[in-house]
């Protein structure tokens, strides 16, 4: 099976290397950051990330931040309702709902309805899709994070601490931010939280050393030295030196402190940072 655009081979999920780079993710997005609730068996249309990943329509689709939409797109420069996508007897058409950064089609900024073509790129705030109508094949499409599963590529860690479950994840670029999800413990819905490149890997770093220290009966298992952070992290300066990782710990102190998980992050005086609850790698 081919490109679902073009019919080309495939490199990038479902997409060939070309149409994949007409859509390429704006600059913190990552594959989870996009998802449609409307199921594969219901699709009317199509949209497909820069990432590869078919989302399914249906004849009406809101587009936003709003998870209650019909194709959720976390990004800031994307509104909470940001554009509506309609199949009607005339074809398919896009509104802009109102937004701070406007919807574009194939390079045109949307005012009012705009009559889509068949296969169309659409972009609301920084965050370009293809729009496809019909598809010679049905996608398969990927695993959502709510179900547990996440594409290859990716990193995904799982920790508690408290009442609050933690889900950390992120592409495995070692150069990007990523996302940290929340949710009180028997509770289903996650809150997403962003978190820049250092603080990310920060966390990442010390999720991973948790990981493979579980199994010690040290009261500090996976600490990660000061001086190891300091080198490993992507400082922009390649003379980062232990008050950088300080500063970075206390904003990484700062971005868990707002979803009220306090504590989480300990220091070894002399030695490092570590975790103090378990973590497990998630699949």
């Amino acid at each position: 099976m081919g490109c679902l655009c073009c019919g080309a081979g495939t490199e990038i999920g479902v997409l060939c290397k070309a149409c994949a780079q007409d859509v390429g993710p704006c600059d913190g997005l990552i594959a989870d950051h996009l998802r449609s609730t409307v199921e594969p068996t219901d699709a009317d249309g199509w949209m497909v990330d820069g990432f590869g990943v078919p989302h399914p329509i249906a004849a009406k689709t809101t587009i936003g931040r709003n998870h209650e939409g019909q194709l959720v797109v976390l990004a800031a420069s994307v509104s909470r309702e940001h554009a509506r996508i309609e199949q009607t007897d005339g074809g398919w058409n896009v509104r802009d709902l109102g937004s701070r950064n406007g919807t574009f089609v194939d390079g045109t900024r949307v005012q009012g309805r705009v009559t889509l073509p068949p296969r169309a790129i659409v972009k609301v705030g920084d965050v370009a899709l293809w729009f496809l109508s019909e598809v010679a094949h049905e996608p398969i499409t990927a695993p959502s994070l709510a179900t547990g599963s996440i594409a290859g590529g990716m990193v995904r860690f799982i920790t508690a601490h408290a009442t609050t479950e933690l889900c950390l994840v992120g592409s495995s670029d070692q150069t990007t931010g990523g996302s940290l999800l929340s949710r009180a413990a028997g509770t289903e819905a996650w809150k997403e939280k962003s978190l820049p490149v250092l603080e990310f890997q920060l966390l990442r770093a010390l999720c991973a050393k948790a990981v493979e220290e579980g199994s010690s009966p040290s009261a500090v298992r996976g600490c990660v030295a000061t001086k190891q952070l300091a080198r490993d992290l992507p400082f922009q300066s390649k003379y980062a030196n232990e008050e950088n990782v300080r500063q970075v710990v206390r904003r990484l102190r700062g971005a868990l402190g707002e979803i009220g998980v306090d504590g989480l992050l300990a220091v070894a005086p002399g030695r490092g940072y570590y975790l103090v609850s378990s973590v497990s790698a998630g699949g």
